[in-house]
């Protein structure tokens, strides 16, 4: 579909004519499940291993204008693979039955707005659809009729591409119906160029007559006056005196061993600090770590434009949940979005935030959510 028709902002419409459902997925959701499918596709070489996990979301029955069903995609819950039998997404018995109790651990419920809504795998296979492995999983996990398949082939130097697959008379077909590029900017259209910042200094009134280039001496007497000090009595320098004692060249280089000066102080502070985890409390570095409650579900938030989250290159989200523990791997990508969704099973779930900004430097915070 053509993105300037996309109808609805932050969200890329998957609709097809005959199709029994019209897929919303939100972008940024693609932009995290694209960064998961790409590093696994980089993890082996050649052919790229497959990753895949569950789709997480809400099912909208008869909510778009003719009737038809509406599939949100919210975000997804990746499970893992060995690959013991090669690239492809072929899970063993216990990686088959940490899918199921993902399923059943998101297993869609009216009283709550996210649920398991389908499955997702890369596809480095020459077949282009849905293996034996892939219907048995979806027919075994999710029988319900609006239930969704993702396909995403990833490309090393282009956009990846991706099609839905959904039921039509109570089979997946053989093919997408329709594909698309699965990334943000191809389906939105470039974003506009930040503003750079102007360094050009106010234009100067011109005069009638020709300026003549002043003397040093008289350079630095203005200098002192725009300071508000009187000029020292100093003899001017003769035409033969080095070009290094006149102001115009000393300003500048004094400018420079300034910032010059003030680099090698942060750096040598870097090098003198502890090395591990840095104090959140300092201001320039907190997370800004926020958890609020949504019928079920957690929304576990930071600050996504803190100094230590857009200079990270990752980060690791722990969770405590009683007797539940899980850390979630976040890439550049995730750490930028700001969010993540999780749906807590006792009645105290604690929160660690761990954003690596460097081999040096950790930033580290900690919040505790009690019901």
């Amino acid at each position: 579909m053509d993105p300037k028709t996309q109808p609805v902002p932050g969200y890329y419409v998957w609709d097809v004519p005959g199709q029994s459902a019209i897929v919303y997925l939100s972008l940024d959701a693609l932009d995290r499940l694209e960064a998961e499918i790409l590093r696994g596709f980089g993890a082996v070489p050649k052919r790229g291993a497959e990753a895949g996990g569950v789709l997480l979301g809400s099912v909208e029955r008869g909510a778009a204008t003719n009737g038809r069903t509406v599939i949100r995609i919210r975000d997804f819950e990746p499970v893992g693979c060995s690959h013991k039998r090669g690239p492809s997404y072929w899970l063993d018995e216990q990686e088959a039955r940490t899918f199921q109790e993902t399923c059943e651990h998101w297993k869609p419920d009216p009283s709550r707005p996210v649920g398991a809504v389908g499955f997702y795998r890369g596809n480095t296979r020459d077949e282009s659809g849905l293996d034996s492995e892939d219907l048995a999983r979806i027919d075994r996990q999710f029988p319900q009729p609006e239930a969704i398949a993702l396909l995403v082939r990833p490309f090393a130097t282009r956009a990846s591409v991706a099609g839905f697959f959904l039921r039509q008379g109570g089979t997946f077909p053989a093919a997408s119906p329709l594909e698309f590029p699965f990334r943000r900017k191809d389906l939105t259209g470039p974003e506009p160029a930040p503003r750079q910042p102007s360094f050009e200094r106010p234009p100067v009134e011109s005069s009638h007559e020709p300026s003549l280039p002043e003397s040093p001496r008289t350079e630095r007497v203005r200098h002192y006056q725009t300071l508000g000090l009187n000029a020292p009595e100093v003899e001017a320098p003769a035409e033969s005196a080095s070009r290094f004692r006149s102001g115009w060249v000393w300003l500048p280089l004094s400018f420079v061993f300034l910032l010059l000066g003030v680099f090698l102080g942060f750096q040598l502070g870097l090098g003198m600090g502890p090395r591990g985890t840095a104090s959140a409390a300092s201001a320039d570095l907190t997370l800004g770590l926020t958890v609020t409650r949504a019928e079920d579900n957690l929304s576990v938030r930071w600050n996504r434009d803190a100094l230590a989250v857009q200079s990270a290159q990752k980060g690791l989200l722990e969770i405590e949940d009683g007797s539940y523990s899980k850390p979630v791997d976040l890439d550049q990508a995730h750490l930028r979005n700001g969010s993540i969704i999780y749906r807590h099973s006792s009645d105290t779930v604690r929160f660690r935030l761990i954003v690596y900004v460097n081999s040096r430097l950790t930033v580290t915070e900690t919040l505790e959510w009690r019901q």
